[in-house]
């Protein structure tokens, strides 16, 4: 690419060895590789990823020329990125289908209800939605957003090939 942008990503939290966390860290090592400005920003970050976030309430969290967001849970993020001023790229990271957890746990069967809703009231105000997998961007499909495509989540396999064994 020619001309350098700013990329942000979001995520509501910042977790090391989480899959969405550790995804956007190597996202964002890549854009920085392709020589792009480029941060993470979370509503909330464990003490050990200091560093590798940053709050979500700072100003420049707003000012990018495209911000992704990773996209599970719901979050009060999502309603600011539909307001976002630059290009909006949703990466859908599935949420679980309530009535999977209905007859279990009634507050997490409520939680995926909203998050399924939430998602799906994003759609026109999404530039691209990025699913995981195929069946992840068929439900974006399905969701009503108007460009979507499959972007696999990045995988250290060296962590888990190095890994000690536990027994």
């Amino acid at each position: 690419m020619s001309s350098s942008l700013t990329i942000n990503q979001w995520i509501p939290a910042a977790h090391r060895g989480d899959a969405v966390g550790d995804n956007a860290r190597a996202v964002r090592d890549l854009l920085r590789r392709w020589g792009h400005t480029s941060e993470i920003y979370a509503m909330s970050i464990d003490d050990n990823m200091a560093g590798e976030a940053v709050p979500w309430n700072d100003s420049a969290a707003t000012a990018g020329d495209v911000t992704i967001y990773h996209y599970g849970v719901p979050s009060p993020m999502s309603e600011r990125f539909g307001r976002l001023p630059g290009a909006r790229v949703l990466q859908y990271h599935n949420v679980t289908p309530a009535h999977f957890f209905a007859p279990y746990d009634a507050a997490i069967a409520h939680m995926c209800r909203v998050g399924r809703e939430q998602v799906a009231t994003l759609a026109d105000r999404t530039d691209l939605g990025l699913g995981d997998s195929e069946f992840n961007r068929s439900e974006l499909e399905a969701m009503g957003f108007p460009r979507t495509d499959v972007l696999p989540i990045f995988v250290d396999t060296d962590r888990l090939r190095l890994a000690p064994p536990v027994p």
